[in-house]
């Protein structure tokens, strides 16, 4: 059927319109402590497939809430960015010849552009990289804090090599048959000295406090069953729970801040001379993993040799990197501290915004993103650098969608390109379809049938707001009209009304139509 309407030039404009208004963005500062909102989704991990449809799912969900709250009068900061470090994006790049760097440029732009395209309220001026050295340096400022508590440590341990990866993983990026969940090879157990943040010191604390946070259920039973505490015979208490293992044997991610000296040991970057920044490489071979149980960093040593910073005595860096979840695991804190450059985050400011008001994420990481953003935030309160113990006091998290049955891949000819759905029907239609497939928080199948639907809604809804009063449409908003004793411009305001937070282009350009002045997704919300 189509719709009646030239979608692509109704949702271009809005978004330019939008943008240039800097309809979606906040004074930080001066917003009235009462009615603020911090509403945040975790910000995506741009792999060069660009953003897929469970994305799609994810961000218009959280979106609608945003702008659903926004009409209640609140004012809503809701910030997206890009965890550009890890292992994903340096093997694609190293598969394609580029520079990780190089190639996380031009996936970022792309799912900026697909982000905009989707319609959502982003306040882009708070956007953040995690590969972006003035945020990687307070990245490794958080990490010397952790250090200097006493809650990060080198140890000779047992871990877990990835032999494709050439790199140890966290257990917690093991799959249940061995496999590493990023590349599914084989993952071995060696003995290496590696980097450790004690995050057992706070199990207890971590099993405790979930009674208190509006997380579903399934959600808060994944963390209590990876916590694993348990009580033998004799009284004693056991955690399965164990260190959380960074440090990756790999070029792409935020070099580990520690100095190791003959005489002093291992010795922490000073502050002043933090973000210690990768080295610049010409020739992408050179970042390739060895496989010797040293980063390619080791192969650098101009960048490696360093005076160290109590004696003065000829040293070396510390040449592994951390995992990218270091990176996710303060992140919420920066967003509203972005444009801060002296600083990990103004005190001020996240007194005023944090804790996150709601957080959407997703199912799989319950056991590692949001355990490990727990932990760090309870060291922080525990070191008085923030004043809360929980970063995310309510947690809603998404299902999985799927096709036929099975779970979205290439492989099974079965995904669902967000670029095309949006390029063949609009965002309007890509995000009402997603939204109402299933419910948000539950798996299911997403069904093409529901886009034509949709279509023939908003095709109705156009008819009504814009046809003259008399034809079929008219006389059905009429008789509606009629039942809740009011006039059909008032209904048609009201559904217009309604509608918006979910298919935002349309309902503005129908808002502006009907003679309103002010756009509708700063207009209050009807009843």
């Amino acid at each position: 059927m189509g719709l009646p309407y030239d979608f692509r030039e109704i949702e271009r404009r809005w978004q330019a319109r939008w943008s240039r208004d800097r309809q979606n963005e906040v004074d930080l500062d001066g917003a009235d402590d009462s009615r603020t909102i911090y509403n945040l989704v975790e910000f995506p991990y741009p792999s060069a497939e660009g953003l897929h449809i469970g994305h799609a799912l994810t961000y218009s969900g959280a979106d609608v809430w945003g702008r659903f709250q926004r009409r209640l009068g609140t004012t809503v900061f809701q910030p997206i960015g890009f965890d550009a470090f890890g292992i994903n994006a340096e093997n694609y790049a190293l598969r394609t010849g580029q520079h990780p760097a190089t190639l996380m440029a031009a996936t970022t732009v792309n799912y900026r552009r697909q982000l905009e395209a989707l319609g959502g309220a982003w306040s882009w001026e708070a956007t953040l990289t995690t590969n972006d050295p003035q945020y990687y340096r307070w990245t490794r400022w958080v990490f010397l804090r952790l250090f200097h508590a006493g809650l990060a440590y080198q140890a000779e341990a047992p871990v877990l090599w990835c032999r494709a990866c050439q790199t140890v993983l966290a257990r917690e990026q093991v799959e249940a048959n061995g496999r590493c969940e990023r590349c599914d090879a084989q993952v071995d157990e060696r003995v290496m000295r590696q980097w450790f943040l004690r995050i057992t010191a706070y199990a207890e604390r971590l099993l405790a406090g979930l009674d208190d946070l509006d997380w579903p259920e399934s959600a808060k039973n994944k963390q209590r069953a990876w916590i694993g505490r348990s009580v033998d015979e004799n009284g004693t208490v056991s955690m399965r729970l164990h260190d959380w293992l960074i440090s990756r044997q790999r070029f792409w991610g935020p070099p580990i801040p520690i100095i190791h000296c003959a005489s002093c040991g291992a010795v922490p970057v000073p502050d002043e001379d933090l973000p210690v920044v990768l080295p610049e490489v010409d020739d992408p071979a050179a970042i390739r993993p060895t496989g010797s149980g040293r980063s390619p960093l080791a192969n650098f040593p101009d960048w490696v040799r360093v005076p160290c910073p109590r004696c003065g005595a000829g040293a070396e860096r510390e040449t592994d990197v951390s995992d990218t979840f270091v990176d996710s695991a303060w992140y919420f804190l920066r967003f509203p501290s972005a444009d801060v450059a002296d600083r990990p985050w103004d005190v001020d400011r996240t007194r005023r915004w944090l804790p996150i008001d709601q957080y959407a994420g997703g199912p799989e990481h319950v056991t590692r993103h949001h355990l490990y953003a727990r932990f760090v935030t309870m060291a922080l309160h525990d070191m008085d650098l923030v004043s809360f113990g929980e970063p995310f006091p309510r947690l809603r998290v998404h299902g999985m969608l799927t096709m036929g049955g099975a779970k979205m891949s290439k492989s099974r000819g079965n995904v669902v390109n967000p670029d095309e759905l949006i390029a063949d029907h609009g965002a309007d239609v890509t995000r009402v379809a997603l939204l109402f497939t299933r419910p948000w928080d539950a798996d299911g199948d997403f069904d093409p049938a529901v886009v034509t639907g949709v279509e023939r809604f908003l095709a109705r809804l156009w008819r009504v707001a814009t046809g003259p009063v008399g034809d079929a449409g008219s006389e059905h908003v009429a008789d509606t009209a009629r039942r809740v004793t009011a006039d059909i411009a008032e209904v048609v305001r009201a559904l217009v009304s309604l509608v918006a937070p979910f298919a935002p282009h349309v309902a503005e350009e129908l808002w502006r139509g009907l003679g309103e002045v002010q756009s509708v997704h700063t207009s209050p919300w009807p009843g």
